[in-house]
């Protein structure tokens, strides 16, 4: 299936409008709906940078958001991505992990600017470090309205290892999760 993305955050395949995208990683095809959130077990980040190239060479409009640098993020995907770095350091890629308001601000600008937009979050662990689980929580809140309005689609790459059941069924509340 060849899939033709249009600026109404639509998808074609072949002048026939999809609400939905897929991907394959492996054997296995995972199926995105537009304007929903999702939590991807992943505890090596194999499979959302996996899903990650799979997006950007079927021509979506993708921003990862990453605790990777983005020289490594556009490496390992082998095309150039518009990243952002949680990071410390200054610097015009990056955004410092204690400024979700900043963070959701990026994301929010991306999506309202880009036809098909897919986000992809791989650093929630490291959010968590810098921000009580109340802050992260309505953060994750306010990035699933921005997804829900714009028909974006939201991956967070999630190891269940790092945080508490309470704590991660909290966060996955309005998300669906693929395992």
């Amino acid at each position: 299936m060849v899939l033709v993305l249009l600026s109404s955050g639509t998808l074609t395949d072949g002048g026939r409008k999809v609400d939905s995208m897929s991907v394959s990683v492996g054997r296995e095809v995972l199926v995105f709906d537009c304007g929903r959130t999702y939590f991807m077990v992943d505890q090596r980040l194999n499979r959302i940078l996996t899903i990650a190239r799979d997006l950007i060479s079927s021509g979506s409009n993708v921003l990862y958001v990453s605790r990777f640098h983005p020289d490594l993020i556009c490496e390992r995907s082998d095309k150039e991505v518009q990243t952002i770095w949680l990071s410390e350091r200054p610097g015009s890629k990056s955004v410092p992990p204690d400024q979700l308001s900043r963070l959701a601000q990026s994301i929010a600008a991306f999506v309202g600017k880009n036809p098909s937009p897919v986000v992809l979050i791989d650093g929630i662990e490291y959010l968590s470090l810098f921000n009580d689980f109340s802050r992260l929580q309505m953060f994750i809140e306010q990035v699933n309205d921005i997804v829900m309005e714009s028909r974006a689609i939201l991956l967070i790459a999630v190891d269940p290892r790092l945080f508490d059941p309470r704590s991660l069924a909290k966060l996955q509340r309005f998300a669906e999760v693929v395992s």
